[in-house]
């Protein structure tokens, strides 16, 4: 119903794509087909794209918090551009459909999630956008699976400073600590974290952290998007 709505509101409002900006939907097939898609081997814990062993090395010498770490796509094109559009152009409108290929992709794997939960943002950037953008895509993610969507599972406590620009160490000191997840509602649970784009892993190391030390049984990440080039130094 949370999908049908949406199509009804883009019939009788069309709206201009958010990739090309096309008149007549939110992001057009042309968009859609123009997407590049990460390659099916990839690191089995953090899904980075790796041809020669099933775990990357830095996932052997850092051993993530996560469980597993998921993508959609890279980060680049028409993707980028809706997702800066969904991000910093206040269109909330795009959630929905952006979501769709994160329901497609988590419908390949056995994860089991019993609860789904945004990466949050902290008071002072949610006062400034009035919406998180993860949390327009994990509602949707949530209602399709039939799990309970939570935003008090995990609060963002700390402001951090943009990661735009930051080292992989950098931006792992930049968010350590940053998150507290609440063991009321996470303790021994599975859980699927949600988040627009991934670069370095920081912020959803972070959160996954947080949520084990809450007790979460397992802590599953899947991201719309992922940035191609990243040296994790």
């Amino acid at each position: 119903m949370y999908k049908y709505s949406w199509m009804g509101l883009d019939l009788f409002f069309p709206p201009n794509c958010g990739g090309c900006d096309v008149f007549g939907s939110r992001w057009c097939e042309n968009c859609q087909k123009t997407v590049q898609r990460l390659p099916d081997r990839v690191c089995d814990r953090c899904g980075r794209p790796n041809y020669k062993y099933s775990t990357c090395h830095n996932c052997m010498l850092c051993n993530p918090s996560f469980d597993k770490l998921r993508s959609w796509a890279y980060f680049e094109g028409s993707l980028r551009s809706v997702i800066h559009r969904l991000k910093y152009r206040g269109d909330q409108t795009l959630g929905e459909i952006l979501a769709r290929p994160l329901i497609n992709l988590l419908e390949g794997y056995d994860w089991n999630p019993d609860t789904v939960i945004p990466v949050p943002l902290g008071e002072k950037r949610y006062f400034e956008r009035g919406y998180n953008q993860s949390a327009l895509l994990a509602r949707p993610v949530a209602l399709a699976i039939g799990k309970p969507y939570l935003t008090k599972g995990l609060l963002k406590i700390r402001e951090t400073d943009s990661q735009v620009g930051l080292t992989f160490t950098q931006r792992m000191v930049n968010v350590n600590g940053a998150f507290l997840a609440d063991s009321d509602y996470v303790e021994r649970k599975r859980v699927l974290l949600i988040d627009d784009v991934t670069t370095s892993g920081a912020t959803l190391e972070a959160c996954a952290a947080a949520l084990k030390t809450a007790g979460a049984k397992e802590v599953f990440c899947l991201t719309l998007a992922r940035s191609r080039y990243f040296a994790a130094s």
